[in-house]
């Protein structure tokens, strides 16, 4: 008997999912070389041999049954893995570390954790931190962006520490990072936070493959100073109620009028 369609699309879901934990499963160093070893080929074979009955029309019931159970196997097999990554000597460490925001711990624990980081040195010395200008809980005709005000104030909370957003992953939560670039055009934003952090003890870590950096903290505290981009680079502005030159000019005022220094620039 030929399969359905609601069967096949029942499959490519399966197949989805099972990427998604591949996916997971790079991130943490102890699974990264036998995902690619192991998982990543049997996708591989799996999605060619899927492929391959399709083509020829001959997936039947059977066929269908057969590979179902291989992908729910190695679903569960892998689910397995990524979870008991939480029970880890080195993940609940680095948990107590960054509770504690024990830097000097962090820069040794977090590259066991997570595949790919590397510690770095602040070099060169000044970091950007994008400050987030969208207006929160937006109500339909309400503006995209918060205004100057909100926005200085915004920033003048960072005085007392920036504290980073927490993934959808449980590894994101328990260990959170904020994200900086040593080039404020990375960030694309408007309106950065540039720190020097040289006289600090934060962990400054890079991901392969990232342009961007992380310190793992549950708050960033440090001097700063703003740095304003004079025009928008993008369109993205188009949706704001005010012109940018306006939104910037009276940012600039009232930055002054909180002491904290603010740079515009080309």
């Amino acid at each position: 008997m030929i399969v359905s369609a609601q069967e096949l699309i029942a499959l490519e879901t399966a197949m989805r999912d099972l990427a998604r934990l591949y996916e997971s499963a790079l991130v943490f160093a102890a699974l990264r070389p036998r995902a690619e070893a192991e998982l990543l080929p049997r996708m591989n074979d799996l999605g060619s041999f899927i492929r391959g009955r399709l083509r020829a029309q001959s997936f039947d019931a059977r066929v269908l049954q057969s590979t179902a159970e291989e992908l729910h196997r190695l679903s569960d097999m892998w689910q397995k893995a990524i979870d008991a990554m939480r029970d880890t000597p080195e993940f609940r460490d680095a948990v107590a570390a960054f509770d504690r925001d024990d830097q000097t711990r962090l820069r040794s624990l977090l590259p066991q954790v997570f595949a790919g980081l590397v510690s770095r040195d602040f070099d060169p010395p000044t970091l950007y931190y994008a400050l987030s200008l969208a207006a929160p809980r937006r109500r339909p005709g309400a503006r995209p962006f918060v205004n100057a005000a909100d926005a200085a104030a915004r920033i003048a909370r960072c005085q007392t520490g920036i504290e980073p957003d927490a993934g959808d992953a449980w590894w994101e939560t328990a260990l959170r990072h904020v994200t900086l670039a040593e080039d404020c055009e990375l960030l694309d934003a408007p309106v950065a936070l540039a720190f020097d952090l040289r006289s600090t003890n934060y962990a400054l870590l890079s991901a392969a493959g990232e342009p961007t950096l992380r310190i793992y903290t549950p708050s960033l505290r440090a001097p700063f100073r703003v740095v304003i981009d004079r025009e928008p680079h993008d369109d993205w502005w188009e949706a704001a109620t005010e012109p940018y030159a306006v939104f910037r000019d009276e940012l600039c005022a009232l930055l002054g009028q909180h002491g904290i220094a603010a740079t515009v620039v080309a």
